[in-house]
């Protein structure tokens, strides 16, 4: 029984030793891959210190990437279309380390290799496309842009509701008002209404003749009889 459990522990033990030295050989063949680009672009910017700094930068990060590829396939990358890319994206990556290296040691600039050449120096670029595919292929980022999706949906129905209760208050308001205009009117054109008015127009008519003639006129009875009688008239009727 010991044995056995001796036994899984070496063969647990020499698992883990081997994924270890995977990964260091493929990071050593990135680090080697990087370290010919920054030869081939010492070449071009040999004078200039800063931009030498930056094309140390965007050289490495060849083996970031392939850092990145191997430490989500180990414990992030979900099944399915991420895990695909990740295949797909690690080999990609491997090929631009390996035309970087032939670039460096082949002094003959021409054919496929001489077009390599060319595009060589865009190599970082090629890294964060390849990166940027990987990451955006995350299950968990879809769910967010969905939930956010969501959340854009609900808050367009909710501006509708408001809109559209705004609205309903707003026609109601309409028919108060075209009802309080229609009574409004209605009390206007009645006999009572009709007197009280002519009874104004008499009083002011009389009030301009006294601004205008500087004396004092009589008060017109006949007015105030018609006005007194109709009243009279609309109390029988009530």
């Amino acid at each position: 029984m010991k044995t056995i459990r001796e036994d899984g522990a070496n063969k647990k033990a020499a698992r883990g030793f081997a994924k270890f030295l995977a990964i260091f050989i493929i990071l050593s063949v990135a680090i080697f891959g990087d370290t010919m680009y920054a030869i081939q672009m010492q070449k071009v910017f040999a004078g200039n210190g800063l931009l030498m700094t930056f094309c140390y930068i965007g050289a490495f990060t060849s083996v970031m990437a392939v850092g990145y590829l191997l430490l989500g396939k180990l414990t992030v990358f979900e099944p399915g279309g991420q895990m695909w890319a990740a295949w797909i994206i690690f080999g990609m990556e491997l090929m631009i380390i390996m035309l970087n290296i032939l670039t460096v040691f082949n002094h003959d600039k021409s054919g496929p290799m001489g077009t390599w050449a060319l595009l060589s120096p865009a190599s970082p670029a090629f890294h964060m496309l390849g990166i940027a595919i990987v990451f955006f292929l995350d299950p968990e980022l879809k769910e967010t842009h969905k939930d956010k999706e969501m959340a854009s949906r609900q808050r367009q129905a909710d501006r509708e509701y408001d809109e559209m209760m705004q609205e309903a208050r707003l026609t109601v308001k309409r028919k108060h008002l075209d009802f309080t205009v229609k009574n409004l009117d209605a009390a206007i054109n009645s006999p009572e209404s009709q007197a009280k008015l002519a009874q104004h127009a008499n009083t002011m008519h009389d009030g301009l003749l006294t601004e205008l003639s500087g004396r004092s006129l009589p008060t017109t009875v006949e007015s105030d009889d018609i006005y007194n009688s109709r009243s009279e008239r609309g109390f029988g009727r009530r």
